[in-house]
């Protein structure tokens, strides 16, 4: 079995666990399903307190192997495995630079026009906005779901253990679920989203995991935000 091998920092001195033992409260609805116009693939999306969040993982791009994304004008995605089919159950895995298409600054990323890829604030407005219960356990799909995890997704928000890959090296799946953020940590790395079920000491999730000691050469999955209408 495959242990420690996805790179990170090797300090734990920057990593921040929400011990989150919390209930969101306020508006979680369901909203309108998105089309992304550029593939044709629908989106769910749920309304959390006046967030609108896709409920599925980003999966756009032509499929590369492994890791090997670059900085070529077309979106790449790297598929668990190398397994097209699991790009269809999870969303692609991608490096922080394609996720950002190597523009940090816009936001935007891979998500269609009025979307951006969340950022460590969207994530942190979910902590803030919550009290009583497990937040990890209401992201995340329960037992029934095809494909299961351990949650109770009572926000819809449908997160699933889709693993991560750096290089050629694949893991994780069915046990973590890891978001590469908007928010950029430096030259080397950025700021990311952990759900865990792999180790005894996160098991029962109730830790949200907000970290910035992955390198950005890593592939994780993306969640897009719609933006939100300033009022002048």
């Amino acid at each position: 079995m495959i242990q420690i091998f996805f790179m990170r920092k090797n300090t734990f001195t920057i990593i921040c666990v929400l011990f989150v033992c919390i209930k969101l409260v306020g508006q979680v609805s369901p909203s309108d399903t998105v089309i992304d116009n550029r593939t044709g693939l629908k989106y769910p999306t749920v309304n959390i307190n006046g967030t609108i969040w896709m409920a599925k993982n980003m999966d756009i791009g032509v499929m590369v192997q492994n890791t090997n994304q670059i900085n070529n004008k077309i979106i790449e995605k790297t598929c668990y495995d190398n397994d097209s089919a699991n790009c269809k159950i999870y969303g692609g895995l991608y490096t922080y630079d394609e996720a950002m298409k190597y523009d940090s600054l816009s936001g935007q990323g891979i998500c269609p026009d009025c979307w951006h890829v969340a950022t460590k604030e969207d994530w942190e407005e979910l902590y803030k906005l919550s009290e009583n219960q497990d937040l990890m356990q209401q992201l995340k799909v329960g037992k029934n779901n095809i494909p299961s995890w351990d949650g109770n997704n009572s926000t819809g928000f449908s997160a699933l253990p889709g693993g991560l890959a750096y290089d050629n090296v694949f893991g994780r799946k069915g046990d973590w679920a890891t978001f590469w953020t908007s928010s950029s940590a430096g030259k080397n790395y950025a700021w990311s989203i952990e759900m865990d079920n792999y180790y005894p000491i996160l098991s029962g999730n109730s830790h949200l995991i907000i970290s910035n000691v992955y390198l950005k050469r890593n592939a994780f999955s993306v969640r897009c935000v719609k933006n939100k209408v300033v009022k002048k």
